[in-house]
């Protein structure tokens, strides 16, 4: 692996990005040496459950983004990391319920758009509530507006691999499909070359095993560990 310098600028220092947490706005600065010994950087800016708006505007934590992206560049990235719609993703029906959802991923879109390097969102649990039809009209929604594989996973699959540069690789994960309940999406998985959970943990460490000698980065929505209200225990 290469050498790296993790700089914390307002809160989180990991190489696992996830959302659903309590933490304040934050960004990621990672630096390391290039073949050619000289020090190139990306900066990683991440938002999770961004999906609410404050006085039909954005919320102070997207102001927050929206001013911190100021600072970066082509080479950075940008992970938007799921519940980008509350309360119940984008609705497949018309009506006042649809039209607010639209405006709330528009919001962040309008932001990402001032973004100069790559930007990715990822859904969450509340963008799954309106099913795999909801799931995808948002993943329509962010992909006319800043491009193909803006969106990740496509389709309401389960992983995908992202090559960040020569030696960094993205792993983005959608942790809700995982734990969904699947009698409640029967063609969840007719767009997806994995088919079970049992396949999907073994894609992952096969994955991980391919990226030995990189930076692998894994971006996932529900949270491995965290002091917030989801750390994964579960009331009865």
């Amino acid at each position: 692996m290469k050498i790296f310098q993790i700089i914390s600028l307002l809160g989180i220092a990991t190489l696992l990005f996830f959302s659903c947490a309590t933490f304040n706005s934050s960004s990621t600065e990672t630096s390391s040496l290039n073949a050619q010994d000289k020090e190139t950087n990306m900066k990683v800016y991440m938002i999770g459950d961004a999906g609410k708006l404050e006085n039909n505007e954005a919320s102070a934590a997207l102001k927050a983004l929206e001013n911190e992206i100021k600072n970066a560049n082509t080479s950075d990235l940008l992970l938007v990391l799921g519940d980008n719609v509350y309360p119940k993703g984008i609705p497949t029906t018309d009506g006042p319920e649809k039209k607010t959802a639209e405006l709330i991923i528009n919001t962040q879109i309008n932001i990402a758009k001032k973004f100069p390097g790559r930007v990715i969102f990822i859904p969450g649990n509340h963008d799954w509530y309106s099913g795999i039809s909801g799931l995808k009209q948002q993943e329509k929604l962010v992909e006319k507006a800043l491009g193909k594989n803006t969106f990740l996973p496509e389709n309401g699959c389960p992983i995908k691999k992202v090559e960040i540069n020569k030696e960094t690789i993205l792993l983005v994960v959608d942790s809700q499909w995982y734990v969904t309940n699947w009698d409640k999406h029967p063609t969840i998985n007719d767009n997806c070359d994995i088919k079970t959970r049992e396949d999907f943990l073994d894609e992952f460490r096969s994955e991980i095993k391919k990226a030995r000698g990189k930076t692998v980065l894994v971006a996932i929505h529900h949270p491995m560990f965290t002091g917030g209200s989801h750390g994964g225990q579960y009331s009865f």
